[in-house]
């Protein structure tokens, strides 16, 4: 199935307007309030104190380096200039660009992050549809109450006590990623860095694949009993090759939709995986900088969390009309 330029320019421009509006509720939030209550967004970029110079003197200085001093609507174009080129500006706390803590942070977050969305979300559609088949039935009930129950469990607690077992007492994982990588290089690394990921992936995958199960299971069930179901089963179509062929593509969308919905919200998340398995990506980041009250880079981390997620709502519309023949690129 070829993609239609009109549908991928479309698609392009409505995600794009989504990215716009996040940039525009940025600045709205940490330029224009600042500014009504007589704050300078500068003051946000320098510390209380900084290798012996004059607060005022730095708060001018990036006044001047960021047209801070111009025109609202000039800083409104300079802002946006610097977000879609991801120009985030110095961080005088780290010593170094922000863009640049963004990228040490990022990398070892999306390994751990995205499979585990991936697994997570191939869990739901193969329990959610087992439910289905056995409606009513013992499985069914099992299968519902463990997704509900998984809502429900503190993260936190389940990464420690899974890591005690299965790191400190039984030995079978690295406890955290520099016993992991630790005398490696080339594909020795790569193999350990994996190693390390793959507790915590399995983890999140349990602890977030609930409520795509559910959602796969609800709109199989409903597409189980609808007319055309009947109409198939009159025909004489088996019924593995009706929940197969045609309950599953009708009731996976949600659960697919779903994980592009989850996948901001699990990125910042990730606290709870650094804080337990001890390595440094987005959360750290976004904690130390509330602590720091270091409002650029949350700021940065904001941003960059959604844009992600955003480019992962692109993929899934792209994909939809493979899922489900109801949708077309129109």
């Amino acid at each position: 199935m070829r993609i239609p330029a009109r549908y991928l320019v479309r698609r392009i421009i409505e995600r794009f307007v989504l990215l716009f509006a996040i940039v525009n509720f940025l600045f709205f939030i940490f330029t224009v309030l600042p500014l009504a209550f007589h704050i300078n967004p500068a003051s946000f970029y320098v510390p209380l104190s900084y290798k012996g110079i004059s607060r005022t003197q730095l708060i001018q200085a990036i006044d001047r380096q960021w047209g801070l001093n111009q025109p609202l609507y000039v800083q409104y174009v300079l802002y946006l200039r610097n977000m879609l080129t991801f120009n985030f500006g110095y961080s005088l706390t780290y010593g170094e660009p922000i863009s640049a803590l963004i990228v040490q942070a990022l990398p070892i977050d999306l390994i751990i992050l995205v499979p585990s969305l991936l697994l997570s979300t191939a869990l739901a559609v193969v329990l959610g549809m087992l439910s289905v088949a056995k409606e009513g039935k013992l499985v069914d009930v099992i299968n519902s109450t463990m997704a509900i129950f998984t809502y429900f469990i503190p993260p936190f607690w389940v990464f420690v006590i899974i890591l005690y077992i299965f790191g400190f007492e039984l030995g079978w994982f690295p406890t955290n990623v520099a016993e992991a990588i630790n005398g490696t290089s080339g594909l020795t690394y790569v193999a350990a860095l994996f190693k390390f990921a793959s507790l915590p992936i399995i983890i999140l995958s349990i602890l977030s694949y609930g409520v795509r199960m559910i959602l796969t299971r609800n709109y199989g069930v409903e597409a189980y009993h609808s007319y055309y179901v009947t109409y198939l089963k009159a025909r004489g179509i088996p019924p593995r090759k009706i929940l197969l062929k045609h309950v599953m593509r009708n009731s996976i969308i949600p659960a697919v939709t779903r994980t592009g919905i989850d996948f901001a919200f699990v990125l910042a998340g990730a606290v709870f995986v650094e804080e337990v398995f001890n390595f440094y990506g987005m959360g750290e980041l976004l904690v130390q900088a509330a602590e720091n009250l270091n409002i650029p880079v949350m700021e940065a981390a904001f941003y960059v969390i959604n844009f992600y997620a955003i480019v992962v709502l692109f993929i899934l519309d792209l994909i939809y009309p493979f899922i489900d023949p109801r949708v077309r690129y129109e």
